[in-house]
């Protein structure tokens, strides 16, 4: 029994030595903001599915023309999709989400006031941190939703399925929407009369 361990201690230290021990893993990366999501990742690539579906509407704009995509056109859509999905996933996938890192500031938060953020106000940081800490399941939902859908246009970008890609693309301004909405405000004009506080 003394002579197996040893022996087990002796060929541990000789892979030790030899530098075959173990390795723990890499540390993930952080996790990226909301707001470096947002501004870096999903809104350029969101602009870029919008305007170049845009440019191939048909003629009674129901639909698009297959003919007004150009290969440039098909790569750009495919690559919009895929990084969106990529980092929508990501989201939906963090054990912890932080709005905003050390000088980063939201658009319009300087407009926002303290307290509970009502449906028409202006943002803070803060409030948006606890509006999506206080429903996580929620807001990773909503991110799934958006990965699934940009994986649909993707898939269909890349077998120039037109008819899918204006599918997806109409809805994507409801997909971004459908968390913006309970998570930081929309972009919807306020009721007549303005909204009550």
């Amino acid at each position: 029994m003394s002579k197996r361990l040893g022996a087990a201690a002796l060929v541990a230290g000789v892979l030790a030595a030899a530098g075959c021990s173990p390795k723990a893993p890499p540390p993930s990366a952080p996790t990226p903001t909301i707001n470096a999501s947002m501004t870096e990742v999903m809104a350029p690539n969101a602009q870029t599915i919008w305007d170049t579906t845009t440019r191939a509407f048909n003629d009674k704009g129901d639909g698009l023309d297959a003919a007004k995509l150009t290969d440039k056109d098909w790569a750009q859509l495919e690559q919009a999709a895929k990084a969106m999905s990529a980092q929508a996933s990501v989201l939906a996938q963090a054990e912890h989400l932080t709005v905003v890192g050390p000088g980063e500031h939201i658009m319009g938060e300087d407009a926002s006031h303290e307290g509970v953020k009502k449906t028409w106000d202006a943002a803070s940081p803060t409030q948006v941190q606890a509006l999506i800490d206080g429903d996580r399941a929620h807001f990773a939902e909503r991110a799934r939703n958006l990965a699934n859908s940009m994986d649909r246009l993707a898939k269909a970008a890349g077998a120039r399925d037109v008819g899918t890609v204006y599918q997806v693309s109409s809805n994507l301004d409801e997909d971004c929407d459908s968390c913006h909405q309970p998570f930081w405000g929309t972009d919807e004009p306020p009721p007549p009369g303005g909204a009550a506080h």
